[in-house]
């Protein structure tokens, strides 16, 4: 596995140091309310400011492209390639970390907490684990505004596979159950810029 370790990363937080860069590809996403569609996904998570967390911000567009496009065995890389940005489907925003107030499990797998807030009028509280390059949340607890989205729960599955991280994320929502919303590969783009603080100078790759 490639990673990059930011040089002012906590070191509570080395068990999400694989996360750390940004990402572009794609997949399918389909719900009871929402007919099959490609999107295409672009995450970046830094670690700028250099606090005892990371930063990250995710952005879906939907696709021109039909969802048959999408090949799960390519890339993440080559389905971002492969599609083409219509309109802006969600954006969202928010800190991740390990919990420093919990010691690492005897299994090796880590406490996670993370906060994200939408402009679809949610905020939500998420709790997991983070085991090497696998990665499991779930909501705790979610606010949403008098006209904010019908979000009752979800969570996400995620995992470093063939050096690109794989996800899928499902939902409870608009009344129907949990069920899975989407599913994608994003690709490393080796992004200097999520260390500001050190610059490239800072960046350093592993090969594992």
């Amino acid at each position: 596995m490639v990673m990059r370790l930011p040089e002012n990363l906590a070191p509570e937080n080395y068990p999400l140091g694989w996360l750390v860069d940004s990402w572009y590809g794609g997949g399918v996403m389909e719900y009871d309310n929402v007919p099959a569609s490609a999107y295409i996904h672009e995450l970046r998570i830094d670690n700028n400011d250099g606090g005892p967390y990371l930063r990250f911000n995710s952005t879906i567009w939907l696709a021109k492209e039909s969802p048959e496009v999408v090949d799960k065995e390519a890339s993440g890389q080559e389905t971002y390639n492969r599609l083409t940005k219509d309109i802006q489907w969600s954006t969202s925003s928010g800190y991740l970390r390990v919990n420093p107030n919990v010691t690492k499990r005897e299994d090796g797998a880590s406490e996670v907490e993370a906060m994200l807030a939408s402009p679809a009028g949610t905020s939500q509280v998420w709790f997991g684990l983070v085991n090497g390059p696998r990665l499991q949340l779930i909501t705790d607890a979610i606010a949403r505004s008098e006209s904010g989205a019908e979000l009752n729960g979800a969570k996400i599955i995620a995992g470093n596979v063939s050096s690109d991280l794989f996800y899928a994320y499902d939902m409870e929502a608009f009344g129907f159950e949990m069920r899975n919303y989407l599913a994608g590969k994003l690709s490393r783009q080796f992004d200097d810029s999520v260390d500001a603080q050190t610059g490239p100078a800072g960046a350093q790759s592993e090969e594992n």
